[in-house]
């Protein structure tokens, strides 16, 4: 076999598989992390308190609404000969954006959540029904 001509030139073996001998290592940037961790501690630390709390009342709103929706939508939705649902729009209309928004923009506190969960119950229904349960639609 033939023995390689210079033996303190490393092979091209050496160069792809050895541990480097001087490995380069930036400098400290005067000991503060690269990326800014603070905005990222804040911002988890409201969803934790967003998910202790206030999850809870967005719920009671949701339900709270829906369940007006079904004693309003009921009895004309039942009939064989279906009324106008106009007074039943604006009525959940109201409910949900009217006494929603005070509470939102007024009121504050967890009654805010209280209402934006109203607000959400009514598109949420809107959609999901294609405006059907919410007297957006007329019913055929």
């Amino acid at each position: 076999m033939a023995e390689p001509q210079e033996k303190d030139l490393p092979s091209l073996e050496d160069e792809i598989f050895a541990v480097a001998h001087h490995v380069e290592v930036e400098p400290a940037a005067d000991g503060h992390p690269r990326l800014r961790t603070d905005r990222a501690q804040m911002l988890a630390e409201r969803v934790r308190a967003f998910l202790g709390h206030d999850v809870k009342a967005l719920a009671s709103g949701f339900g709270v609404f829906l369940f007006v929706d079904v004693v309003m939508m009921w009895a004309p939705l039942m009939m064989s000969h279906r009324p106008s649902l106009l007074p039943q729009f604006i009525t959940l209309l109201v409910l949900a954006f009217g006494l929603g928004g005070l509470l939102v923009w007024k009121v504050g506190g967890r009654w805010r959540t209280f209402g934006i969960g109203m607000m959400l119950a009514w598109v949420t229904l809107t959609l999901v029904s294609v405006g059907f349960l919410t007297g957006v639609t007329v019913p055929l």
